[in-house]
């Protein structure tokens, strides 16, 4: 009886050792999955970081303008104002006499 007590002990200690070394092997494993992928983000965000590089280096200089110095215009002819201004009081049933 003493023998199957400590039989059973043996195989209870086992079996821990047998859970804990499986763990540990899935946390290697897990590991090293994330570090490969980690690599591999990282090679993608520095191409990328070159390209925008290469972009950036490739546009022209530019001025700062102030907003008020810009004015759009409306450079259609005859409609809503265009070229020559506006006639009567709309597009459709104007008063325009030519």
């Amino acid at each position: 009886m003493i023998n199957d007590k400590f039989c059973d002990l043996e195989k209870r200690e086992l079996q821990n050792k047998i859970d804990s070394l499986t763990a540990d092997n899935a946390l290697l494993r897990s590991n090293a999955n994330n570090e490969r992928q980690t690599v591999l983000i990282n090679n993608r965000f520095n191409e990328l970081e070159n390209q925008l590089v290469a972009i950036k280096s490739a546009q022209p200089n530019t001025v700062p303008v102030q907003w008020p110095n810009l004015t759009a215009v409306n450079t259609t002819p005859y409609v809503n104002g265009g070229f020559y201004g506006s006639f009567g009081n709309g597009f459709w049933g104007n008063n325009v006499s030519f």
